[in-house]
């Protein structure tokens, strides 16, 4: 979501007539740097946000840009790199895939930038079915979209009416949606035409609900930024709680050492992570913590402090199913030995990130198969 988070800020500062291209990864076979669903943007003198491979093609997508950009139509281009390692510009990739990235004009009232702020906005996952090849014969134009929300109704942009319509079109959506996959292919025949079209599970960015505004948290808050995620921070001390020391918080909200917490709201991509460094304020923000639907709680110190806290707590009368207390990681942190603030804070992203995506935190040398999770 980082990339199309940093592609809606740019967007929504264009002037009345500017526009650009977004560049959009819809398949890759083989092996690729980036994977479908990576996105740049290109503005119109060149500059961009956002990365569709390691670096190698962007050059001649750049240039492709400008053409499409003269246009005005939409295309997708095939980059073939499997058969010699200089053969495409003479560089040498070494990636061996096939790679097929969609450029379509974009500007501040495209339907498409209002579907990823409603993602962001509302945090509830979206499907996308976007056209990325048909029959000659077809009048569709390639980037024409269905948006699917799972209450069951649909939007449309740019797609003709009979495919709004179709019905095998609308079933493969919420198929997808249920699968809750991140991205496929669906080759349809409709009115014995050929379409194809990637369809892709849009998520809303992690959020990360940060207990404590000390010096030690403004690490961690600027490793979430360079994520993409959002952040929330919460403390009782005022000055601490500025927003020149987390400069890129969503919400700073003051808290009571006296008051009892407000009910933690949150989801599937919320998590949290507790480094008050005091003993009583953390006994009562870890009990909200385990009773909301937040994915992960992590606490700073050590072992034993957390199982004396959670001892406490139930003693006095509240107790944790184990699936409440598989979210909990105390100490929190990947085990890669560190010990300054920073290190401290690359360690629990990490830690955040193996848990989101259901990693072991391992070498990826002793990975069997993609690094992706290709089947």
């Amino acid at each position: 979501m980082k990339e199309i988070t940093e592609i809606l800020a740019r967007v929504t500062a264009f002037g009345p007539k500017e526009q650009g291209i977004l560049a959009t990864v819809v398949d890759v076979q083989g092996s690729g740097y980036r994977l479908p669903g990576a996105r740049m943007l290109i503005l119109e003198n060149g500059e961009t946000h956002g990365m569709v491979s390691g670096g190698c093609l962007e050059s001649d997508v750049l240039e492709r840009a400008r053409k499409v950009l003269k246009s005005g139509q939409s295309e997708v281009f095939v980059y073939d790199t499997t058969n010699e390692e200089n053969s495409v510009f003479s560089l040498n990739m070494g990636c061996r895939g096939v790679i097929r990235i969609l450029l379509e004009p974009i500007n501040g009232e495209s339907t498409l930038l209002k579907y990823f702020r409603d993602v962001r906005d509302d945090r509830t996952d979206r499907t996308m079915a976007t056209l990325i090849s048909s029959d000659e014969s077809s009048d569709a134009k390639l980037g024409g979209r269905a948006f699917y929300k799972t209450d069951g109704s649909f939007e449309f942009d740019r797609l003709p009416v009979f495919l709004q319509s179709s019905e095998v079109l609308r079933d493969e959506c919420a198929r997808f949606s249920d699968r809750g996959t991140e991205y496929t292919f669906h080759e349809f025949t409709i009115e014995e035409r050929r379409f194809e079209f990637a369809l892709e599970s849009i998520r809303p960015p992690v959020h990360v609900l940060l207990f404590g505004a000390g010096a030690d948290a403004i690490p961690l808050a600027r490793t979430v930024s360079d994520l993409g995620w959002q952040l929330s921070v919460f403390d009782h001390r005022p000055a601490f709680l500025t927003k020149e020391r987390f400069a890129d918080a969503t919400r700073l909200t003051p808290t009571s050492r006296e008051e009892k917490l407000d009910p933690i709201l949150g989801d599937a991509r919320t998590v949290a992570v507790v480094m008050t460094h005091n003993y009583e304020l953390d006994r009562k923000i870890l009990p909200s913590l385990l009773n909301s639907d937040i994915a992960y709680v992590g606490m700073l110190g050590p072992k034993r402090r957390t199982e004396q806290m959670l001892g406490e707590i139930s003693s006095a009368g509240q107790n944790f199913s184990d699936d409440q207390l598989a979210k909990l990681y105390a100490p929190a942190g990947l085990d890669i030995g560190a010990d300054t603030p920073e290190a401290i804070a690359l360690s629990i992203a990490a830690e955040i990130q193996t848990v989101l995506r259901t990693r072991d935190g391992g070498h990826l040398r002793n990975r069997k198969g993609s690094i992706y999770d290709r089947k």
